[in-house]
């Protein structure tokens, strides 16, 4: 009789070995699946923005500026992203298509260019600084943060 007392506590033992593994293992993934989930969305509302963009159409009451910023705040927020995190850029591109080199103090609201004329070759890149929410994975990434980009280039209609 105290043989089978036995297996059960050494049952007991190794099932509290093993569970804080499974445990770190199901919060990772689902913090991974929730970390391409907002890649996915960034690159969704990044994309709609640029659509708004291109055709120098503008939201009622915005500058066109202004739309593309809304236009992506609205779409980010299906991830219940934290505007304070996300941060938009538009700039017009080189010839080559190469970023200018002071492309990062270009974000909108600042005192970068406006959104381009005409015919103008453009980009908006948004930037989200994303917090990992399992605390094993956080130390991993600097201040347990990951920053995550989305970009596209287009080019202005004959408006």
């Amino acid at each position: 009789m105290r043989l089978k007392n036995r297996k059960g506590a050494s049952s007991v033992v190794e099932f509290a070995l093993i569970l804080p593994l499974f445990l770190l293992l199901i919060f990772g993934v689902i913090d991974f699946g929730y970390y391409f989930f907002v890649q996915q969305t960034l690159q969704f509302a990044t994309r709609e923005g640029v659509r708004l963009a291109l055709t120098g159409r503008t939201l009622p009451t915005f500058n066109r500026e202004a739309s593309i910023i809304v236009c992506i705040m609205e779409k980010a927020s299906v991830a219940s992203l934290d505007p304070a995190r996300l941060h938009v850029y538009i700039y017009p591109v080189t010839a080559d298509f190469k970023n200018p080199p002071d492309w990062s103090t270009m974000e909108c609201g600042s005192a970068g260019p406006d959104v381009g004329g005409p015919g103008d070759y453009m980009r908006v890149k948004t930037t989200y600084a994303y917090k990992f929410l399992t605390p094993f994975i956080g130390p991993f990434f600097p201040g347990g943060e990951k920053t995550m980009e989305a970009q596209a280039t287009y080019r202005n209609e004959l408006f």
